[in-house]
């Protein structure tokens, strides 16, 4: 086991490494906190660390003389090729994570869940099942990683018996030296190959670097660990090869070993699995309340962690007839004059975008654009104009490439989407997706790019939308 050193340095004082730095505090170290920002801006955790004999480093020189610490523990918004890190790991020092060294301590087994989208429906969906199983066994479940819980959190609650579900981005991934105990890969599209946030500069040289990344969940797993892969996407059936341990499928045709859905004479889909060798029904989808063929795969990946990790069939059932789903991820909003609106601020790439089109066969009013992430939109073009939407309201940076995008995309004669400018704010934004609503329309806010031209990040985005649609219900009431 690593053994922890004095003299350690915290760059970064997100939500993660904040939990970090109050553990390393706990066992005696001495901890100085590197950030880009001000005390001021720091606010209580500057004031409250500082009380503790926290050192801090702060402002624009934050990253200076890293030599002079024994272990370093970056954020993941700190890119491993930033030229300060470069050279401290030339000198001697260790660089690495929270998440590094959550892995290495964590007493009981790991889940995790990785992909390019879906990888947070998925690890709240296994956990929501874990909780039922786990209970049954008088142990508990804890859910942490990217999705905004700081497993530092709960370490010093662990035991043997527990599990720990992680939702694990490629920025966590990128250099971690162990897997998981059972590992779940969503997708491995395109993300993360510019700069887009400028709080958060991570980001991936290539595609290969970034699909490299995502491989570490599995990568080192041992002959007894779990890889679960779907099989629908091209790049994981790439990777199959790579896995060492057992492998589960899933995806939209029957699995030799693993899980799938098939639409029935209805138009319904039912899902199927045979984990144990033989292939029994698992749900209707009459009886789930995600939405689309994609939730459908996650629902698959879910129940086939959960079951490797001790879940029965009955607590696979009741969670995912139960779960709604997350903010921002597709989520439904309300229905105005017949018009229903959804929240997808969380589709900051074409992919998801893309996606959420599949969702739905009614007529969509569909709110795309904002920053970019140095993406190509040609799929995304291509799909819009053989679906159903009829108006696209572009925003931001990209709102001009996307319709230039749409229009190379379309044949000669080919029906074009009215495409219209959203203007900068959400309430322009808004009255301009309704002004082309109609009964029975549905609105989308599935902007396929980042949001820091106009917003401070998709949660701000997708609030204000919700806002401002909750404010028109309110005003109809």
């Amino acid at each position: 086991m690593f053994a922890l050193k004095k003299n350690v340095a915290v760059l970064g004082l997100g939500i993660e490494n904040l939990a970090l730095t109050n553990y390393l505090i706990n066992r005696g170290e001495k901890v100085t906190v590197c950030d880009n920002r001000t005390p001021d801006q720091l606010g209580e955790r500057y004031y409250v660390l500082n009380n503790l004999g926290v050192e801090f480093r702060l402002g624009p020189g934050y990253l200076e003389r890293l030599e002079d610490f024994t272990v370093v523990y970056r954020s993941p918004g700190l890119p491993l090729f930033q030229p300060e890190l470069v050279k401290a790991k030339a000198n001697g020092v260790k660089v690495t994570s929270a998440m590094r060294l959550f892995v290495e301590l964590c007493p009981c087994p790991l889940i995790g869940v990785t992909g390019t989208k879906g990888k947070g429906t998925t690890s709240t969906l296994i956990f929501r099942i874990l909780e039922k199983s786990q209970r049954q066994k008088g142990a508990q479940v804890y859910l942490g990683g990217n999705i905004g819980v700081a497993p530092f959190t709960f370490l010093p609650l662990l035991s043997s018996n527990d599990l720990v579900v992680l939702e694990l981005s490629s920025f966590q991934l990128e250099d971690m030296p162990e897997s998981v105990d059972i590992a779940v890969i969503t997708n491995i599209t395109e993300d993360h190959l510019a700069a887009a946030d400028p709080l958060n500069p991570n980001y991936h040289k290539s595609r290969e670097e970034y699909v490299r990344a995502k491989t570490n969940i599995f990568r080192y797993q041992s002959y007894s660990g779990v890889t679960i892969m779907n099989h629908d996407d091209p790049t994981c059936r790439e990777l199959l090869t790579l896995v060492r341990g057992n492998l589960l499928l899933y995806g939209s045709a029957n699995q030799q070993q693993g899980a799938w859905y098939e639409k029935q004479a209805d138009g319904k889909y039912t899902i199927y699995w045979n984990p144990a060798g033989s292939c029994e029904e698992l749900i209707k989808s009459d009886r789930i309340k995600l939405r689309g063929e994609h939730n459908l795969l996650n629902i698959s990946a879910a129940a086939l962690a959960s079951y490797t990790a001790g879940a029965d069939r009955g607590a696979i059932i009741q969670a995912t007839t139960e779960y709604t789903g997350l903010e921002h991820r597709l989520e439904y909003v309300a229905t105005i004059d017949g018009v229903q609106y959804f929240d997808d601020s969380f589709a900051t790439s074409p992919d998801p975008t893309i996606v959420a089109l599949h969702a739905f066969k009614e007529p969509i009013i569909l709110i795309a654009g904002g920053a970019d992430k140095g993406t190509d939109y040609t799929g995304l073009a291509k799909e819009i104009l053989q679906s159903s939407v009829k108006a696209v309201v572009l925003i931001g940076k990209m709102g001009p490439v996307i319709r230039e995008a749409i229009m190379n995309a379309a044949n000669d004669g080919e029906n074009l989407p009215l495409m219209v400018d959203g203007g900068n704010d959400m309430p322009t934004i808004v009255a301009r997706a309704r002004t082309y609503a109609k009964p029975g329309d549905v609105v989308i806010l599935s902007t396929a790019c980042a949001s820091f031209d106009l917003f401070k990040n998709y949660k701000e985005r997708g609030n204000l939308f919700k806002q401002q649609i909750l404010a028109m219900l309110n005003n109809k009431e």
